[in-house]
């Protein structure tokens, strides 16, 4: 080994000292040879979907005849007590933007050679409104979507939608009460995205009523726009 090697390795040793890599849900220690954040505990509690594999699946279903799609997936099953429940709160609960940067990479690895997504030409990232934003510190999906993007080195918009009203949190309300909480809540933001293709990012898919609004504004507004959909989780239908 050169001294130069010998010097990196020291320097990656003392690093991790004063600096541990910790799972991003439990905080154990993880090890740097390990190809995502998470211990081998709650990396084998994560039930992926696989919807990458399935030109239809859980969340193209949800969606049908209410969204034209171009491509539809979530990376996990959402569940109760899960390994996946507790990292999504701690992103949008908890001041956990580095749980979306890390997992949105992780979602983009799997569709950067997805054929239906061959000539996409950005990500969008669905609003959250100002007052939430000065709240949280950071909107959850920008934070997914800056993992997405660097995976598949497409440019982010985070103009392309703006949210104007603010109701109060989806999580405790009915299905209904979450289609009128999101009716007329977004607007488009700047940007001209004719004939472009687009690829929508959010955190949970549970309705697909945000990201139904979310897609159509954007179709109404930009001609030949196509539209695919990208989300960190999916909960049971």
């Amino acid at each position: 080994m050169s001294i130069k090697q010998q010097f990196r390795t020291l320097g990656e040793g003392l690093s991790g000292l004063l600096y541990p890599r910790l799972c991003l849900n439990c905080r154990q220690t993880v090890t740097r040879g390990q190809p995502t954040q998470l211990c081998f505990s709650c990396q084998s509690d994560l039930a992926l979907t696989e919807h990458w594999l399935l030109p239809e699946n859980e969340l193209t279903d949800r969606l049908t005849g209410r969204l034209p799609l171009t491509f539809g997936a979530a990376l996990l099953f959402f569940n109760t007590g899960t390994v996946c429940q507790q990292l999504i709160h701690a992103l949008k609960y908890h001041h956990r933007p580095d749980i979306g940067v890390e997992l949105g990479q992780r979602l983009g690895a799997l569709l950067k050679e997805h054929p239906a997504l061959q000539d996409l030409d950005g990500l969008v990232p669905v609003p959250i409104h100002p007052d939430r934003r000065h709240q949280r510190g950071y909107n959850q999906a920008e934070e997914i979507g800056r993992g997405v993007s660097r995976a598949l080195g497409k440019p982010m918009y985070a103009d392309a939608l703006r949210r104007r009203s603010f109701k109060g949190s989806q999580t405790k309300k009915s299905r209904f009460e979450r289609v009128e909480n999101t009716r007329d809540s977004f607007i488009t933001g700047t940007g001209d995205f004719t004939g472009k293709h687009l690829l929508l990012i959010d955190d949970v898919l549970t309705t697909g009523a945000t990201l139904d609004f979310c897609g159509n504004i954007l179709l109404e507004h930009h001609p030949e726009l196509r539209v695919g959909i990208a989300t960190l989780a999916i909960t049971a239908g």
